[in-house]
């Protein structure tokens, strides 16, 4: 699977405040399909663009947000600009053992609207060799949305594209259960790679376990299904057979935020340079492993190459 063109992730991306733990908290920009972008970025061949579709405002902080995107090398062109909207918020706090709470403020956001003009969006996707997308995504963007988003979808898929997907679910993001559960079949048909989280998946569909889940899901047409669980064993499922992968163990994580997140996009990245399904895994782990044992959702690339056993880049 070796990269051929643009990759590009649509989503929200939100200011961040994260607890410092000295009584202040510190802004950064975030959101977990950023969060994948910015992995893609850092461990994909510069020659390969990465690309971020999303909508913000025309405010200072939306100038300061695209900057900082721009700044990491990724590709700004997709983001549109809202003149009445402006971007989202959410705070970060972390228990000792490193899991984290959210508090979100985004029903202004201007990313509710990236899918409100369906033939922009797919002309945005033109000449991509992946497309990431997630849950959260398909949830904002509401009903209308969602179906300009998957008609756009279903576009560069038909002219070559990957559909990579995180059902990542946020039940209070959806209008009901059963849209929810409409779309997870729909997408499932649709995407070449399926990245989901058990617990996720156990919370929607009731599965009993990561197999079932992700027999679940190939059983709605998606050939290659990755199933995280934590520090647990993470599932591969290709072609209707199952692989287990045991991540890295004894760790202490300072801050799980962007886990799954860096998981994704360790795994594409492997995929898009060539490597097997079953070789991609303990490259996503060891990826993800690093990210939890630093603040933030967002390292340094460089720690990612490390990571990921590539070489740090010059300059």
């Amino acid at each position: 699977m070796q990269a051929a063109g643009g990759v590009f992730s649509i989503g929200e991306c939100m200011v961040e405040f994260f607890d410092r733990g000295d009584g202040c908290w510190q802004r950064g920009f975030a959101g977990d399909t950023l969060n994948v972008a910015w992995t893609l970025r850092a461990l994909l061949p510069a020659e390969v663009p990465v690309g971020y579709v999303s909508r913000v405002g025309r405010d200072a902080v939306s100038d300061a947000m695209v900057d900082f995107i721009a700044a990491a090398g990724i590709g700004t062109e997709g983001i549109s600009r809202d003149p009445e909207r402006t971007v989202g918020l959410y705070t970060i706090a972390t228990d000792a053992g490193g899991e984290r709470s959210f508090t979100y403020w985004r029903q202004a956001s201007a990313a509710r609207r990236l899918a409100g003009d369906g033939p922009a969006l797919a002309d945005r996707l033109r000449g991509a060799r992946l497309v990431y997308f997630s849950g959260i995504t398909a949830a904002i963007v509401g009903p209308e949305g969602r179906a300009a988003l998957l008609a756009a979808l279903a576009e560069a898929r038909e002219a070559g594209a990957l559909l990579a997907y995180d059902p990542n679910y946020r039940p209070r993001l959806w209008e009901d259960a059963g849209a929810m559960r409409s779309f997870a079949r729909q997408i499932a048909g649709l995407a070449d790679i399926l990245l989901p989280t058990f617990e996720d998946e156990a919370a929607a569909f009731g599965d009993a376990d990561p197999q079932a889940a992700a027999g679940r899901l190939a059983g709605w047409g998606c050939g290659e299904v990755v199933v995280k669980d934590g520090a647990r064993e993470t599932l591969l499922f290709q072609n209707g057979e199952p692989s287990r992968h045991l991540p890295p163990q004894g760790l202490r994580p300072v801050d799980t935020t962007g886990a799954g997140d860096s998981f994704n996009g360790g795994y594409l990245a492997a995929r898009l340079m060539g490597l097997a399904p079953a070789a991609a895994v303990p490259l996503a782990q060891a990826v993800a492993a690093r990210v939890v044992m630093e603040r933030g959702a967002l390292i340094p690339p460089d720690t990612l190459r490390r990571a990921a056993g590539l070489p740090v880049r010059a300059g």
